[in-house]
């Protein structure tokens, strides 16, 4: 169990957190989410028959047959778009362990350098001749920095939410990814037609997520309160 553990941690976590992966897989994911919007979604044989024929192919290889072979008539709920959607949300969750809880927390550390050179790593350093560190304090505390003194040593930070804020952005987006997943695996596509005002029985359930059925929805009921349509001056439709 720790050799599974050792190699987890050590082989898979770091290349899974790599940022070139990361980037790959988001160009993925948008790169089909595209071909998803171009080519229509969730439509008969018939229709992919007729508007993508073999003979003559669109640009010269997409017809119906490479279209519901590569699954593209169902992209959002082909396998290997969930594996995509799957793997990134992985990438982010080894990113946010691996480097950004250790950044937080070495950003949350008092540290207190003693040696010159420490103070040359750093992106700007300055030296004082002499100073009063009871007003520096003062001052550093005015500027909203947090401040600690050790043995005569006075150490302040701030900008500990720009630790914080990436892995918030990185949970907001598992968020949206398991959203995605659940909806694609266990929602419906259903089509009804619901006149202004009235209510309906939804019956007419077209698709049902592999995790779903049909009876689970069926005896569900919408109202539609209002509906209308604005008109620009020359006679089309605006919004509706």
């Amino acid at each position: 169990m720790s050799a599974v553990k050792t190699f987890i941690r050590r082989e898979l976590l770091p290349v899974l957190a790599d940022l070139r992966l990361a980037i790959v897989l988001l160009l993925a994911i948008a790169a089909f989410s595209a071909t998803g919007t171009v080519i229509e979604q969730e439509r008969s044989l018939q229709f992919y028959q007729a508007n993508y024929p073999e003979d003559p192919a669109l640009f010269g290889f997409l017809s119906w047959k490479v279209i519901t072979a590569l699954s593209l008539d169902r992209v959002y709920k082909s396998w290997w778009f969930l594996s995509i959607l799957i793997l990134f949300a992985s990438s982010l969750s080894a990113c946010t362990l691996t480097r950004q809880f250790p950044a937080l927390k070495a950003a949350r550390r008092w540290q207190f350098y003693t040696q010159p050179r420490q103070f040359g790593k750093l992106a700007m350093a300055a030296e004082l001749e002499a100073g009063d560190l009871d007003k520096l304090e003062s001052e550093l505390q005015r500027k909203r920095y947090r401040t600690f003194r050790q043995d005569g040593s006075l150490y302040a930070r701030k900008g500990i939410v720009g630790r914080i804020a990436p892995i918030v952005v990185h949970a907001s987006m598992l968020l949206i990814i398991a959203g995605a997943i659940f909806g694609s695996l266990s929602g419906v596509l259903a089509q009804q037609m619901i006149p202004s005002g009235e209510t309906i029985v939804i019956d007419n359930i077209i698709e049902a997520g592999n995790l779903s059925s049909f009876d689970r929805f069926r005896g569900w009921a919408l109202k539609v309160n209002r509906f209308w349509i604005d008109y620009t001056p020359e006679g089309s439709i605006d919004q509706f």
